[in-house]
């Protein structure tokens, strides 16, 4: 927890459009592929929770996403904003808050943690501030949880520790490590490890950052409290500026009012004293919606988008996103977040609504987007050849409330860095069906499409899916002789 401060073609149109692509050779539909089944991403939360009303407004959007992940543990931590207590009973005023809406959310989507599951998650932190509750004498049930967490995963299948706050109980985690495994177990040990968190808020993220710096972790790095820097402040940070990004309608107290504070869980969603929900990035990152892959901060998720700060290195800083809307150009680290940010709050909204209700009538569902035959959440790869123009068909998307489904294709050019990526001429971007067709290049270059495929509920959903196509120079193309 910180503070501030502190669509689509007519019919003829569609067969001349495919006439035409028949002319050039594409393929036709394919069948329809079995989506994989999604393994859930694991997760921990340090939660300063107490401080401010962030922390509690994050812990209730995480629990309308509880059934998208695996939930380890929930630890309240310290903070600079909160030093010497954790207050872990607020965690548990939302968990009985969840446990009267849990039978409701059950029949929106499977998978939802029963709330003694979560209860039994629920672990009181070390009530001392960083560092002083580091090292030998101070292993806790909340540094052994995390211990046991790390241990029960893989390098395929990591540990994702959120930090919304202090990170005193994680960097025990490390030190105990260290004080008790060779090198190779704690190389192990760290593989399996992930980390997000929202800027620094104790002195001991830095020290576990400095002392095992292969550790993969994301932080906005700035001066110490100027969170208004920090890439995070994106999702809502315009709520007390002259400055206005998009959608920030969805961030202001009326909209929160009318749309997530409603039934007995939205009822301990308190109004924002500063920023609303500055931790939620985190989280946001994480929820598997066919645009994010938690292992490749650098392609842009719901949660930021962020690249490293060194080759090789294990820190994760922010970058910038460049985007146009209404006319308007915006720039800068925040940018890879609110740019997303009407739909995230939309699919936050429509949760919400699911805590109302058993009846599936009366709520919305997300899309699933289809793309070439293919459904899942992990990216499409597509090889092309320089100039080469290729087809998308999202066509065989559906909707499980039966709307009717728009699509829009378009290229995420700033993945890759500085030059952005070549552009790809996108023949219909508002069209189910499209062609796409490849710039010249002189070397290998991964470019990424993004399908939006947005359903027309109330309010209205997206799925996406991300197309990664890796261009070819025409001369690298061509078979060997």
């Amino acid at each position: 927890m910180v503070s501030l401060l502190r669509a689509g073609f007519s019919l003829p149109a569609r067969r001349r459009f495919w006439l035409g692509l028949a002319a050039l050779g594409l393929a036709s539909h394919p069948t329809l592929a079995a989506a994989p089944v999604p393994v859930k991403p694991r997760l921990l939360i340090l939660t300063d929770i107490g401080n401010e009303p962030d922390d509690s407004e994050s812990l209730v959007r995480l629990l309308l996403y509880a059934n998208e992940f695996d939930i380890a543990a929930i630890i309240a931590t310290t903070s600079t904003w909160q030093r010497d207590r954790v207050r872990p009973e607020l965690i548990d005023q939302r968990l009985d808050a969840y446990a009267q809406v849990w039978p409701n959310l059950t029949h929106h989507a499977d998978g939802y943690p029963s709330p003694d599951t979560l209860r039994q998650r629920r672990i009181a932190g070390a009530p001392l501030y960083g560092m002083k509750g580091v090292g030998k004498g101070h292993d806790t049930k909340a540094s052994a949880a995390i211990i046991a967490a790390v241990d029960a995963g893989s390098s395929t299948r990591p540990l994702w520790v959120l930090a919304w706050g202090g990170v005193t109980d994680l960097a025990q985690a490390l030190w105990h490590i260290r004080a008790t495994r060779s090198p190779a177990d704690q190389a192990r040990f760290l593989s399996k490890l992930r980390v997000y968190s929202i800027s620094d808020q104790d002195d001991a993220g830095p020290w576990a950052r400095e002392n095992f710096p292969s550790l993969f972790w994301i932080a906005s790095i700035h001066g110490w409290g100027q969170y208004n820097m920090a890439a995070w402040s994106g999702i809502s940070g315009d709520r007390r500026s002259a400055e206005q990004w998009p959608d920030r309608d969805k961030v202001m107290d009326p909209w929160l009012e009318a749309n997530i504070r409603r039934g007995p869980l939205g009822a301990l969603y308190p109004l924002p004293a500063f920023i609303m929900e500055g931790d939620t990035p985190s989280l946001l990152y994480m929820i598997p919606n066919g645009l994010s892959d938690p292992e490749r901060p650098d392609w842009g998720s719901w949660g930021g988008r962020y690249m490293a700060a060194a080759p090789g290195a294990g820190l994760y800083a922010d970058t910038k996103d460049v985007f146009t809307r209404d006319g308007a150009t915006y720039a800068g680290n925040q940018a890879t977040i609110y740019r997303w940010r009407g739909a995230f709050q939309n699919d936050f909204a429509a949760r919400m609504a699911w805590t109302l209700t058993p009846d599936r009538a009366r709520a919305n569902h997300a899309p699933v987007a289809v793309v070439n035959g293919e459904a899942g959440r992990a990216p499409l790869r597509i090889t092309a050849k320089a100039g080469e123009t290729i087809r998308l068909d999202a066509g065989q998307s559906r909707d499980p409330d039966g709307d009717a489904l728009s699509a829009h294709w378009w290229q995420y050019r700033d993945v890759g860095g500085i030059p952005p990526q070549a552009p790809v001429a996108i023949a219909a971007p508002d069209a189910m069906e499209t062609a796409i067709t490849m710039p010249m290049v002189n070397a290998p270059r991964d470019l990424h499409v993004i399908l939006e495929l947005s359903d027309r509920g109330a309010p209205a959903m997206l799925a996406y899916r991300r197309i990664i196509i890796s261009v070819l120079p025409v001369a690298a193309a061509k078979p060997a002789q």
